[in-house]
C-alpha cells in the first residue's frame, strides 16, 4: 500500500470524525453531505486550468461557506434552505463544467490513485490545523451545540464560531475529495461518529471513539478494497456502514 495514500486517508478519517461529532450533535448531518457537492464546479475548473483539484474544491467550498454565512445573517431564509440552493446550483455547474464523464465520476467517488506527494503535504498541514483548531474551540463548539442561547448569554461569539466551524468543514471536505469523493464525503463525517455515539456515554468518550473508528474504517477500507477489487471509497463507506449496524446490535444488548 502506498504510504502517501495511507497518510492522506488516515488524516481525512481523523479530521472528519473529530469535526463530525458536532455535525451529529447539531443534527446537521444532511447539511454536511449536501455541502460536499459544492466542491464539484471548483474541481472541474481546476482540471480545466491544470491545477491541483484541492485548490478548486476548497475555493468553491470557501465561497459557498461565506455565501451561506452572510445570506443567513442578512436574510430570513433558513440555514438548510440556503445550503440546498447552493447544493443544486453547484451540482448543475459541476455537470456543465466537467469535460468528460470519467472526470465527473472521479469527482463524485474519488480516486486514491491520483494522490500525489503534494496532496500528502497539504493533508498533513491542513489536517494538523483542523485538528488543532477543533481542539482549541472544543469547549466553545460544545456550548454552542447544546445550548446556543445559554452560550450567547455567557459571551460566546456564536456567529464567529459558526463561521469557523463551516470553514473547518470546508477544509475537511476538500481534503477528502480524492479519498472518497464528493458523493460519499458526507458519510465519512457521520459514520464513525454515529458508531461512537452508540457506544459512549459522554462527549469526551464519544469524541475519542469517533476518532478511533474514523481510523479503523479508513484502514479497513484500504485493506478490503484490493481484496474484493472494489473502489476504495465504496470499501470505506461500506465498512463504516457495517460497523454502524454492529454497534446498534451491541447497543441494544447493553
Amino acid at each position: 500500500m502506498d504510504i502517501g495514500v495511507l497518510a492522506v486517508s488516515l488524516i481525512v478519517g481523523i479530521s472528519a470524525s473529530m469535526l463530525g461529532v458536532f455535525i451529529i450533535l447539531r443534527r446537521i448531518a444532511l447539511v454536511s453531505d449536501v455541502l460536499s457537492h459544492v466542491a464539484l464546479p471548483g474541481m472541474a475548473l481546476s482540471l480545466f486550468f491544470g491545477v491541483n483539484v484541492f485548490f478548486g474544491a476548497f475555493a468553491a467550498l470557501l465561497l459557498a461557506v461565506l455565501g451561506i454565512f452572510f445570506l443567513e445573517k442578512k436574510s430570513k431564509i433558513a440555514f438548510e434552505t440556503i445550503v440546498g440552493i447552493f447544493f443544486t446550483m453547484s451540482l448543475a455547474l459541476g455537470m456543465v463544467f466537467f469535460e468528460n464523464k470519467y472526470e465527473l465520476v472521479e469527482g463524485l467517488f474519488g480516486n486514491v490513485k491520483n494522490i500525489t506527494n503534494f496532496d500528502v503535504f497539504i493533508a498533513i498541514f491542513l489536517g494538523a490545523i483542523v485538528t488543532a483548531v477543533t481542539v482549541l474551540f472544543f469547549r466553545s463548539f460544545a456550548h454552542m451545540t447544546f445550548s446556543k442561547e445559554l452560550a450567547q448569554s455567557e459571551g460566546f461569539p456564536i456567529k464567529r464560531l459558526n463561521l469557523i466551524f463551516l470553514i473547518l468543514l470546508a477544509c475537511v471536505i476538500a481534503l477528502g475529495i480524492k479519498v472518497v469523493g464528493t458523493l460519499l464525503m458526507g458519510a465519512l463525517t457521520i459514520l464513525p461518529v454515529s458508531i461512537a455515539k452508540n457506544l459512549s456515554g459522554s462527549l469526551k468518550m464519544m469524541t475519542f471513539l469517533s476518532v478511533l473508528f474514523g481510523v479503523l474504517v479508513v484502514s479497513l477500507g484500504l485493506f478490503i478494497a484490493p481484496l474484493f477489487n472494489i473502489p476504495v471509497s465504496a470499501a470505506i463507506i461500506l465498512t463504516g456502514g457495517l460497523l454502524f449496524l454492529l454497534s446498534l446490535f451491541k447497543f441494544r444488548q447493553i
